[in-house]
């Protein structure tokens, strides 16, 4: 045997164990796949529940306000509320979200916790759901001012106040007198009772009703307070341009009558309700001025 030949029979003897050695490799690396694969689908995927849109301070939290988003295991902090994998435990925390008022603006994309809005109940969440430079007043009501309980949180109402005084008739006698106006108009109600939201939709009686106001309302309505009593009126929730179209439907329909219902007075009085006689003032007899010498008499007819 030749040199040659013995070259060649040592390069076939690599090539082949090179090339068993490389398929052996390569089954062995098509069965890791699977494993692997398996091990990756197995893996829980970190998700944090965030913001799905931009929240401005004061808004009320609901469902479409959420949403999960994934996120790196190393950038979870605490607070955070988490869903790893298919686990349902933190359905909970999520849901106790729902109803809390936003402290401060919070940017989509941004983590929700319960650091960042205010509960039910808790201190500063009738704060938080205040209009910037709003105030909050209370108002005390009954079956009667406070329409029946059919006011609602989210509704707007117009106060009416209505104030007792004494005057004298035409015959120059004290008498009791009572007059109503208007106070306030379009006053958004935030509370009832101690409620900011009226979940069941059951209408009942309630004894105080919380309204949003500005600081120069709220001195008005302390003080109409102490003057007399403040009923409801229920605002409709019809757009104004509804409301100009049933206006011109009522006054085609009603006639004089419509119209005659419009009262240039921004307040009504009792007798506008109901009078007995005359309103005006007391028409007095003819009288003749008699002189007798240095006497002088008047005579009434």
């Amino acid at each position: 045997m030749t040199i040659r030949v013995i070259i060649l029979v040592i390069f076939a003897l690599g090539a082949a164990a090179s090339t068993a050695l490389f398929a052996r490799n390569w089954v062995a690396a098509q069965k890791a796949q699977p494993a692997a694969a398996e091990e990756i689908k197995q893996t829980p995927a970190t998700a944090v529940l965030v913001a799905a849109s931009d929240l401005s301070a004061g808004a009320f939290l609901r469902e479409k306000h959420f949403k999960w988003q994934p996120w790196p295991e190393n950038g979870v902090a605490d607070g955070y509320v988490v869903r790893r994998g298919s686990d349902d435990e933190t359905e909970t925390a999520r849901k106790s979200l729902i109803g809390a008022v936003v402290r401060a603006s919070i940017n989509a994309g941004e983590p929700l916790t319960p650091k960042r809005v205010v509960q039910p109940g808790d201190r500063g969440f009738l704060a938080a759901v205040l209009s910037p430079g709003a105030r909050a007043v209370s108002v005390p009501v009954n079956a009667t001012t406070g329409i029946a309980g059919f006011v609602f949180p989210g509704d707007k109402v117009d106060l009416i106040l209505t104030v007792k005084f004494n005057s004298d008739d035409a015959r120059g006698k004290k008498r009791t007198r009572y007059v109503s106006k208007t106070l306030l108009a379009a006053i958004r109600v935030i509370a009832i009772d101690q409620k900011t939201e009226q979940t069941d939709g059951k209408v009942k009686v309630v004894k105080n009703v919380t309204l949003e106001v500005n600081p120069k309302e709220a001195e008005k309505i302390a003080i109409g307070l102490h003057m007399g009593a403040i009923s409801l009126s229920l605002q409709s929730l019809a757009r104004a341009d509804d409301v100009g179209d049933l206006a011109g439907l009522e006054t085609a329909a009603g006639g004089a009558a419509a119209t005659a219902r419009v009262s240039k007075r921004n307040f009504t009085l009792d007798n506008d309700v109901f009078s007995i006689g005359r309103s005006g003032p007391r028409r007095q007899k003819p009288q003749v001025q008699v002189l007798r010498g240095s006497t002088a008499e008047k005579a009434k007819f």
